[in-house]
């Protein structure tokens, strides 16, 4: 499934930036935005694992390795957790946490457990784009 590519006739994903072979844990609860970002990541030529639940996204951890990591930054929600068991296994994959909430409470946890970035919500994708081309 290519999305676009489809609708615009064509076999393959447009590859729009060099994010090509990139392997993406993707950890988002909001079905919406973690479809959205599955589809233009992998137009992009991502390999990507958009999971919906911390449980999910362990698992794909413990199946494999990733370049780079998108997680949630909900207070309460478990995606800064995932950052935690990430850091306590031992793993320096660059992390990057999206929030709805434009306040800073999240923004200090998330950077001391190895957060290279905090983006919020709307997304500006280009940014997200710019984010993981720089740290894998």
């Amino acid at each position: 499934m290519y999305g676009l590519a489809q609708r615009q006739g064509q076999t393959q994903p447009p590859i729009r930036c060099g994010l090509k072979n990139k392997a993406v844990l993707l950890l988002e609860p909001d079905l919406d935005l973690r479809l959205m970002l599955n589809l233009l990541l992998t137009e992009d030529g991502c390999t990507v694992d958009a999971c919906g639940s911390l449980i999910e996204a362990l698992l794909a951890v413990s199946e494999k390795g990733f370049d780079f990591v998108i997680t949630h930054g909900t207070p309460g929600i478990d995606g800064l957790l995932l950052l935690d068991v990430l850091r306590e296994r031992g793993s320096a994959t660059p992390c990057a946490v999206i929030s709805a909430h434009n306040g800073r409470e999240p923004l200090p946890l998330a950077k001391n457990l190895g957060s290279v970035d905090y983006l919020t919500t709307p997304l500006d994708y280009a940014a997200l784009q710019k984010l993981i081309q720089s740290h894998t």
